[in-house]
């Protein structure tokens, strides 16, 4: 099975997917604190177990700067054994999932400032009239871009070893 993360957007957003199940939970007022206590709520409303998940996507932004840091870490923290694999992707080529090759996606960015994925580039771009944005899209076509996307080895790295212990051996 497959978990997908996004909080990079407004809210959280997390889907578990397998072949024959899609189930999906959105919450705009949700903050990267409660993913634990969502996912478990998610799991526990489709019977599923953590031990199923097989696979993490998490969108890498751009968006907001603490759902995105809540986000990977929380993620970072669900495949650190290296049960599970972690796979990262943009949050504009994750929305541009959702239409044919080459389409314009924006997201909202700060006062006239907005994010555009044009023609494969990523861009932040100043617009006086504001654009038709991509904020709302579901997360649904997200889990597709798992086999497409190299696997983090950051979950691989040894954080707990303690680097002031003695060498071995005479001094």
């Amino acid at each position: 099975m497959d978990l997908v993360v996004d909080c990079s957007r407004k809210g959280v957003n997390l889907g578990l997917y397998a072949s024959d199940v899609s189930c999906e939970f959105s919450d705009l007022d949700a903050k990267g604190d409660e993913l634990s206590s969502l996912l478990d709520k998610l799991l526990s409303e489709n019977n599923f177990e953590l031990s199923q998940i097989e696979r993490v996507l998490v969108t890498l932004g751009p968006g907001s700067f603490t759902g995105i840091r809540a986000g990977i870490a929380f993620c970072e923290g669900l495949c650190f054994s290296g049960k599970r694999t972690l796979h990262g992707v943009s949050t504009l080529r994750a929305l541009a999932s959702h239409f044919p090759e080459g389409e314009e996606i924006i997201l909202h960015a700060r006062a006239n400032l907005y994010y555009v994925l044009r023609d494969g580039h990523e861009n932040l771009v100043k617009f006086e009239t504001p654009p038709q944005t991509h904020e709302n899209l579901p997360i649904t076509p997200f889990a597709n871009l798992i086999p497409q996307i190299n696997p983090s080895r950051t979950q691989k790295a040894n954080y707990l070893m303690n680097p002031y212990s003695a060498p071995e051996g005479p001094a």
